[in-house]
């Protein structure tokens, strides 16, 4: 499924519509866009709490001024909040950098552990110098 962007007429040239279809944005002009139905409900019922969750997040960063790092202007546009939005939308999921929201509880896991381990061998060592020092 491919995403989709509404249009009204005039609001870009088909030039830029092209270039978003090539880039397999599906892309829809009407002159009443409340009027657009879709066949599939949109966004799928499995994403649905992703999606609110994006969404209260958005809503967060917006009453509390935080998009400080898209840019420093104290006022908001449409293209700072839909950056915002994608942030919100990627954040936890397999598009996130840092990968999603298992992968990111696996890593701390993993260094816990990878900690753990370190301070018992420090401790063991240690132990060891000990004994060592006392058989001396």
């Amino acid at each position: 499924m491919k995403p989709i962007i509404i249009l009204t007429p005039d609001s870009m040239s088909a030039e830029d519509i092209k270039m978003l279809r090539d880039n397999e944005l599906c892309v829809v002009v009407s002159k009443n866009p409340a009027a657009v139905k879709f066949v599939d409900p949109i966004p799928a019922m499995s994403s649905r709490t992703q999606i609110e969750q994006a969404a209260i997040n958005l809503s967060r960063k917006v009453l509390h001024g935080r998009w400080g790092h898209i840019t420093a202007d104290t006022t908001i546009g449409i293209n700072t909040f839909s950056r915002l939005f994608v942030e919100c939308l990627i954040e936890g999921t397999p598009l996130d950098e840092r990968g999603t929201r298992q992968e990111q509880e696996e890593q701390y896991f993993d260094q816990f552990k990878l900690d753990e381990l370190r301070k018992l061998a420090r401790e063991e060592a240690k132990a060891e110098r000990a004994a060592a020092k006392a058989k001396k």
